[in-house]
């Protein structure tokens, strides 16, 4: 089950989801093991996931917990003989004190999750994970404590958002998980599995060693100019402020038709301001290619930070770039992605102009000094 959190007015309401049968044995099917005592399902929803397991391993003993105490209850019904919790599994203290979790020192031989995908404003976590500290989304944090249950030789099977792969909060821990725990994507399922709700997903396995894993590749255009920065905005929406000696302010609302249209506001704040030339597109929605515009050199624009920017150093680069944009917006539209609003980071803007993979059997990396810098890239990256 995954659930994703949304806003109506100021009441907050979490829209949960069950796994589908299909998919569940879809994921099943990836799981060559064959000696498998116990299993668990820390967001067990309606237990679809344990039922998928059973039916491949009949002898296994079946483990649930969930932070739903409706759902822990209707499992019951169905499955008596399950053993089953209620557990705010991202709770640390709850995790300390479910009686289902500290019967089994020892661990579970095979975990299976589809956990909470997305929250409001996406939330970000705090977890632990061997010794140090990391700030992570949901469903990161969701699998960093699952390892933490696996027995010796246990294995691990997840449904992810796909984001978990590439945005940059969880880079540095997936890439923990890729080196120290064998990390592989299994699957990038296509298809609407969810009703009212298509997120896009993956599967993924943790501590099975046979498993080679697959790539998710963002296909990249070649642009000969190395002088490229990329820039997002600071300025929020509900903190602007009219500053009359302030620079006009751009918001994603603002590029329309290829050009920069009906401004309005005045706002003073140099960290979000860009001088032309440079490409500017939203950050968040669904991709239009004519929201993509240029703005001329020498002309100063405060930006909202829901608008990137793609910095040249003369016109005739920016007007390229744009061009390269649109005879290749197939490419450029799949860098959006996102479990909810479609959205695109600096990172994989970035891996448009050069190649950039995402793979479970690398590890590589892209490290950062505190502007955000890419050090192992042409391009440099400014998160302001």
């Amino acid at each position: 089950m995954f659930c994703i959190q949304t806003f109506k007015g100021e009441i907050a309401l979490i829209d949960s989801y069950y796994t589908p049968s299909d998919l569940a044995v879809r994921l099943i099917k990836h799981v060559k093991k064959t000696r498998i005592k116990s299993v668990i399902d820390f967001c067990i929803g309606d237990g679809e996931l344990i039922r998928a397991a059973l039916k491949k391993w009949p002898d296994i003993n079946c483990f649930g917990t969930d932070i739903s105490k409706k759902s822990i209850k209707s499992v019951k019904v169905n499955h008596p003989e399950w053993k089953l919790g209620v557990c705010d599994f991202l709770n640390v203290r709850s995790q300390r004190s479910c009686k289902i979790l500290k019967s089994r020192n020892d661990g579970f031989d095979l975990i299976l999750l589809n956990p909470p995908f997305s929250c409001i404003g996406g939330t970000i976590h705090d977890v632990e994970f061997d010794g140090n500290a990391y700030r992570v989304s949901t469903a990161m944090k969701f699998l960093a404590e699952s390892i933490k249950h696996l027995s010796l030789n246990g294995s691990l099977y997840a449904i992810l958002p796909i984001s978990i792969a590439y945005s940059q909060k969880d880079q540095k821990l997936w890439n923990i998980l890729v080196e120290n725990y064998f990390l592989k994507i299994l699957e990038v399922p296509n298809g609407n599995y969810f009703k009212n709700c298509s997120p896009s997903i993956i599967f993924v396995s943790i501590n099975d060693r046979t498993k080679l894993g697959i790539s998710i590749e963002f296909n990249n255009i070649s642009i000969l100019t190395k002088n490229i920065s990329l820039f997002r905005g600071k300025v929020s929406m509900n903190t602007i402020k009219h500053n009359r000696y302030g620079k006009y302010f751009i918001h994603s609302t603002n590029l329309r038709n290829n050009q920069i249209e009906n401004l309005n506001y005045r706002v003073k704040n140099k960290l979000s301001e860009v001088i032309g030339p440079a490409i500017l597109l939203p950050r968040v929605g669904t991709p239009n290619p004519s929201k993509i515009c240029v703005i001329s050199e020498d002309i100063t624009y405060t930006l909202s930070d829901c608008v990137l920017a793609i910095k040249t150093k003369t016109m005739e680069e920016a007007i390229e770039i744009k061009t390269k944009i649109l005879d290749n917006w197939g490419v450029f539209n799949n860098l959006y992605q996102g479990t909810g609003a479609r959205y695109i980071t600096l990172i994989r803007l970035e891996s448009f102009f050069g190649p950039k993979k995402i793979n479970g059997n690398t590890t590589k990396k892209l490290t950062f000094d505190h502007s955000n810098q890419i050090q192992d890239s042409q391009l440099e990256i400014h998160s302001f």
